[in-house]
């Protein structure tokens, strides 16, 4: 018996196989409403913490109902579109658990969406990246950054892979906006700029009437 356990084993590590995680951590993602955090590009079924900017896109806000889970990958059905998400490089820095709930959220981001300013929400729709975008609004865009080479998003640079060969970067100034664009990163190089406030029109005063 414990001879067949061995072979077993040798088996799902030589075909490249995960174990499934337990019936209850699978119940507890499969009984949630969940979305993508964020466009996610793709170019076949599977999709893995690198990611790379080329492929198809899946919007943020998408659905997301989760097939299957199997150590570090989940997959998920949004409409006719399915994909594996693997975790694959940022082991180092998170567990699979922290990785897949980093893309699959449980609030719509569209909430969010709805308050950006108008050329913010066409450069997130286009999955584009612009001077003065918040690190929230850059992530809802591209993604987050791979973790094994921007371990937190509190670093003001962020490292992105355009495609397997190609990274760019994203820099940030102190007020955590995106000041400068290193690479070849998705851009068309329309600083957002904030919209100047209106000042507050103060009601002409009055005259007293002589008598």
């Amino acid at each position: 018996m414990q001879r067949m356990l061995v072979v077993s084993l040798i088996g799902l590590v030589l075909a490249g196989c995960q174990p499934p995680v337990a019936p209850e951590v699978l119940h507890q993602w499969q009984s949630r409403t969940l979305y993508t955090c964020c466009n996610i590009h793709y170019e076949g079924s599977k999709v893995n913490d690198a990611n790379y900017y080329v492929g198809s896109m899946l919007p943020f806000g998408s659905s997301a109902a989760v097939v299957k889970m199997a150590g570090n990958s989940v997959t998920v059905r949004s409409g006719a579109t399915e994909l594996t998400l693997e975790h694959s490089y940022g082991k180092d820095q998170e567990s699979d658990q922290q990785y897949f709930s980093k893309v699959l959220v449980e609030t719509d981001p569209h909430v969010r969406f709805a308050t950006y300013p108008k050329q913010v929400q066409e450069a997130v729709s286009e999955g584009r990246v612009e001077v003065g975008m918040t690190k929230e609004q850059v992530i809802m865009s591209l993604g987050y950054p791979p973790t094994h080479r921007t371990a937190s998003t509190d670093l003001n640079t962020w490292t992105y892979w355009y495609n397997r060969w190609i990274t760019y970067q994203v820099q940030f100034g102190a007020d955590g906006k995106v000041s400068m664009l290193v690479g070849n990163a998705p851009t068309r190089n329309e600083p957002i700029v904030a919209p100047t406030p209106t000042p507050a029109k103060v009601p002409a005063r009055r005259g007293r009437s002589k008598k």
